[in-house]
């Protein structure tokens, strides 16, 4: 697939079309590594990190542990 390059202020860009970028899980809010490697441009999407907040966040109002995790994790503590 061919696509134009594209002037943007200072810069040059690269659109990529949807169904690329749907493919990619790639949208308006992702980032992007370039690389160059071998004599082509390689673009990659940076795996984000979640903050714990936002990995506690995630959690369902409604989660409930696995039977074979609860009772650990309801248990009191025992010993020093």
């Amino acid at each position: 697939m061919e696509v134009q390059i594209q002037r943007w202020g200072n810069t040059v860009g690269v659109q990529i079309p949807q169904q690329i970028a749907e493919s990619f899980g790639i949208d308006e809010h992702s980032i992007v590594e370039l690389t160059e490697s071998e004599g082509a441009l390689v673009i990659r999407k940076r795996v984000s990190v979640s903050t714990l907040e936002e990995l506690l966040n995630s959690i369902p109002e409604d989660f409930q542990y696995p039977d074979d995790v609860a009772d650990f994790v309801e248990s009191s503590s025992v010993g020093q």
